[in-house]
Order: C-alpha cells, then sequence, then structure tokens
C-alpha cells in the first residue's frame, strides 16, 4: 500500500501524488491530479495534467518544462493512446481521490494518506451486524488480526494520542479483552468438568494464569511453575517442587499453588454421627503445601533473589481440588467447612468454586453470551 501524499497550494486547492500510468526506464506518461473547491459544481472537484517524460536510464525523472497542446501549429495535432489496462487503473485512482475530495474537501497543508487494500475497505465498510457475522465465521484469522493490532498499538506512537483523544476507547477494549478471556476459561471448564487428568489442569491454569488474581483481593503474579521451595539434602536428592510459585503483585508476598483434579475427593467415609474427614488425597495435598511452605520460608533468603522480589515472610497456600457437588448432604458440607477454616495459611479451594468466581467477574464485564 503506497501512501498518497496531499500538499495544499492554497485554501481553495492541493496538488496530490502523480499517478504513474505507465513507466520504464527512459520513458514515463503520469497524471499530476489537483484537489479544488469548486463551489459552482462541487461533484467537479478534480483538475490535472497529463505529463510524457523521457531520461536517460541512469539519469533522475525531472520537473522539466514541458510545452502544452497549445503550442501545436495549424495544421498539427497530437495522438495519446492509453490501453485499456492504463485506463481502467487510471480511472480507479481517480475515483479514489474523489471519494477523499468529497468526505474531506481540500486537504490543508502537508497530508498522507494510505491506499487500503480492496478486502480490507469493504471489511471496515461493514455494519456492526455484518462485521460480527463474518468475525464469526472466521474466528481463527479474527483472533490473528487482533493480536497484530495489539503489537501495533504497543509500538506505535498514535497510541499515546489515542489515549489523549478518547481514552474512554482503551477502558473499552480492555474491558472487552478481560471478559474474552474469562469467558475462554469459563468455556473449558464447562467442557472438561469431569477431565480426571490433572497434566490437563495444570497445563490450562499454566496458561491463564489470571485466574487465581480471582481468589483473592490482591492481582497474583505467578514466578515459576514446577518451583523448586528448597528441601534437598546433602546428595542432592529430595528437592521439594510446587506446581507453581506465586506473589502478590504489589507487596511480593508469597503464594504456592498446588492443582489436582475436579474429581479429587474431598471427604473420607463417614466417622460417627455425620462426621466425614478429610479425605486421604485432600489430607494428602494439604500435607505437602504445608511442607512446602515450610521449606521455603525456611530457604527464602537462599532461594530468591532480587528479580522475584518476594517478600520474607511466611508464604501462603493454595490447593485447587475436587468439586462441591460431591457434597450431596448437609453433614459433609458442615465437615468439610470446618476442616478448611481451620487449616491455618492454607485457602482451599474447588474446581466448581473457584470457576464460579470467573463466571460471577463475567457477568460484571458483560452481558451473557
Amino acid at each position: 500500500m503506497h501512501p498518497l501524499q496531499v500538499v495544499s497550494t492554497s485554501r481553495s486547492s492541493a496538488i496530490c501524488s502523480d499517478i504513474i500510468i505507465r513507466e520504464s526506464d527512459t520513458v514515463r506518461l503520469l497524471f499530476r491530479p489537483e484537489i479544488v473547491a469548486n463551489p459552482g459544481d462541487p461533484a467537479a472537484c478534480l483538475r490535472g495534467t497529463f505529463l510524457y517524460q523521457r531520461k536517460g536510464k541512469s539519469d533522475e525523472w525531472l520537473n522539466s518544462p514541458i510545452d502544452s497542446l497549445a503550442h501545436l501549429k495549424k495544421g498539427e495535432g497530437y495522438k495519446l493512446e492509453l490501453p485499456s489496462g492504463e485506463l481502467v487503473s487510471l480511472l480507479r485512482e481517480l475515483a479514489r481521490l474523489y471519494k477523499l475530495a468529497r468526505e474531506d474537501g481540500v486537504p490543508q497543508g502537508r497530508q498522507q494518506y494510505v491506499k487500503l487494500e480492496r478486502n480490507l475497505a469493504q471489511l471496515l465498510d461493514l455494519g456492526d451486524a455484518e462485521l460480527h457475522a463474518f468475525l464469526s465465521t472466521h474466528p481463527t484469522e479474527a483472533v490473528a488480526t487482533l493480536r497484530k493490532v495489539l503489537r501495533w498499538l504497543t509500538d506505535t506512537s498514535a497510541l499515546g494520542d489515542f489515549i489523549e483523544a478518547d481514552g474512554g476507547q482503551i477502558a473499552a477494549i480492555n474491558a472487552a479483552l478481560g471478559l474474552a478471556a474469562l469467558r475462554t476459561v469459563h468455556a473449558i471448564w464447562r467442557k472438561n468438568t469431569n477431565n480426571e487428568s490433572e497434566e490437563f489442569w495444570q497445563r490450562q491454569f499454566s496458561e491463564h494464569t489470571h485466574v487465581f488474581s480471582q481468589l483473592f483481593a490482591y492481582p497474583v503474579v505467578v514466578l515459576r511453575e514446577k518451583a523448586y521451595v528448597g528441601g534437598k539434602r546433602l546428595d542432592n536428592q529430595h528437592g521439594n517442587i510446587a506446581d507453581y510459585l506465586a506473589k502478590s503483585a504489589a507487596v511480593g508476598n508469597a503464594l504456592i499453588i498446588e492443582i489436582k483434579t475436579p474429581g479429587t475427593p474431598l471427604l473420607g467415609s463417614a466417622y460417627r454421627d455425620e462426621a466425614f474427614p478429610l479425605s486421604s488425597e485432600l489430607t494428602g495435598a494439604v500435607a505437602q503445601v504445608l511442607k512446602y511452605r515450610d521449606s521455603l520460608f525456611a530457604n527464602m533468603r537462599a532461594l530468591d533473589d532480587e528479580a522475584h522480589g518476594l517478600l520474607l515472610t511466611e508464604p501462603r497456600c493454595l490447593i485447587v481440588a475436587g468439586h462441591c457437588g460431591t457434597l450431596d448432604c448437609q453433614a459433609k458440607k458442615l465437615s468439610f467447612e470446618r476442616f478448611r477454616e481451620r487449616i491455618n495459611g492454607v485457602t482451599l479451594v474447588t474446581f466448581d468454586e473457584l470457576f464460579r468466581r470467573v463466571e460471577q467477574f463475567e457477568e460484571l464485564l458483560g452481558p451473557p453470551v
């Protein structure tokens, strides 16, 4: 896409970039258009001049004085023939200039316009409903285009001007992206509620770490997956590896995260009088993160560095496991709640509770799909 340069010569006229009709090493034919204000006939807003030039192969093109047809003598004539391909190309360029003149009038100062490819121009002309239908049928291409636009926004100085002119649009874009991210995560949960692969869920949380921030009153930054949190002996064995090591974005206090599966049992068999203990799987997960917490706290000065910026306080722990739907009676719900409310420093959340929070934020940001 070649930029179109327009330079005003007065309040009522502006010279445009030359339209090259044909060109070789030594000869070229061009049309030099000019946008003009024509109050008597507003549709007649262009005029121009054909220029036929010759030069040597190693010379530059010069705008040398050229005789006009007014210098023809009696009985003389001049023939200028345009093949069909050259003519249709010229007419297309002139049509774009007529459209520019109708929409913007005579541009003032020095302006630059980018000629859009035909498909892109047609896309921008679509209404909201038509555009939504088009993008819905081409989701992969739509997402790829969005990534390119976002990269362009981060690299261009135009972003600052855009924010200054209409900062509300940036807020709307941020909200839309956040809503899209939440809907993506919610869709994964709906389709995989019964997925028993711990590896699958760890991969999903790795790709959507922002979900952890839904559980706390502050943003959470994941520092590392499969993080070493100390515990090796002199033989370099038995190191403690947590699923995730995170921290609060503002203060830097550490957070150890363990991910199980939605099918992890929450409670064991009834003990007596409708009292249910935690399941062995969940008890083991709690014991595991508490071990990781003690190990990390004891080794924090040795393990941390300035890049991580962890606060030297006792880390918090998060376990995501099981599904509240398995608590099918009041006694089970009471037993589970008693246990998790009394585990000091460990937040125990089920998968359905976590994704319910995601759904609530989704409802706050926008209408349901």
